[in-house]
């Protein structure tokens, strides 16, 4: 025999719920009487998304080893979900109002889930827009032959250097932009920390000044000025900041 019945309650983590069936004059009287029958998600045929709580379900019913209704062969009629959420089940308003108020919470939670997946996409859209943008001014910078232009980007580690001990100490790498440009970066590590245990590979985001050469060019003053003269600059890394 066929039933139909309204899904209650459902734990989709494990996969299983309750249907409170119709009242159905062709229903024998034993069935009917306020009965949740068991469903598990593996019953359900032909499905085209998991269940919601106000779902109206077809179905078989069949006994487990203990002798408790369990739902099998079932099919969620999708034109009857529709209209589940505005319509009471007649043998209790109180718990149609519960599983209309469930069907609209799982509703808005997947709402809210989509939302936050598009406000990450436009963050994640906009910082590589924005690290974009800084390369291309570093480029047009090196196009143009400009020097003492304040940048800021970030590039991949290519090459490391000997630190130069000459005068004020600098630790040096080289980094690749994303249009394909390299940068020396000179980092004066007796004004700020050097950058430890550094590896061709690394991401590092800079911020200094730019100086123009035919090899790509140079940025330092990635470092505080202690006279507060200068702007002052920074190297990341790894979630840490050097300046």
């Amino acid at each position: 025999m066929r039933y139909t019945g309204q899904l209650v309650r459902w734990n989709d983590a494990k996969g299983f719920g309750f249907i409170h069936l119709k009242t159905d004059s062709k229903t024998d009287a034993k069935t009917q009487a306020d009965t949740e029958v068991f469903i598990h998600v593996s019953a359900l045929q032909n499905k085209q998304r998991r269940p919601l709580i106000g779902d109206v379900i077809e179905f078989n019913i069949c006994s487990d080893n203990s002798g408790r209704p369990r739902a099998e062969f079932a099919q969620i009629d999708q034109h009857a979900a529709l209209q589940a959420s505005s319509q009471a089940l007649p043998a209790d308003s109180a718990l149609a109002t519960s599983a209309n108020t469930e069907h609209s919470k799982a509703v808005k939670g997947v709402l809210i889930r989509i939302i936050l997946m598009l406000v990450a996409l436009a963050i994640a859209s906009f910082a590589t827009n924005s690290v974009m943008a800084a390369s291309l001014t570093i480029q047009q910078a090196y196009e143009q032959q400009q020097s003492n232009q304040q940048v800021q980007a970030s590039g991949v580690v290519t090459r490391i250097l000997p630190d130069d001990n000459e005068g004020s100490r600098h630790q040096k790498f080289i980094v690749k932009l994303a249009h394909g440009q390299t940068i020396l970066i000179a980092h004066n590590i007796d004004l700020a920390p050097r950058i430890p245990a550094l590896n061709i590979g690394d991401t590092v985001t800079f911020f200094g000044e730019y100086e123009w050469n035919k090899r790509g060019g140079v940025v330092h003053w990635t470092h505080h000025d202690p006279a507060g003269r200068h702007i002052g600059g920074w190297l990341k890394h790894n979630g840490k900041t050097y300046q």
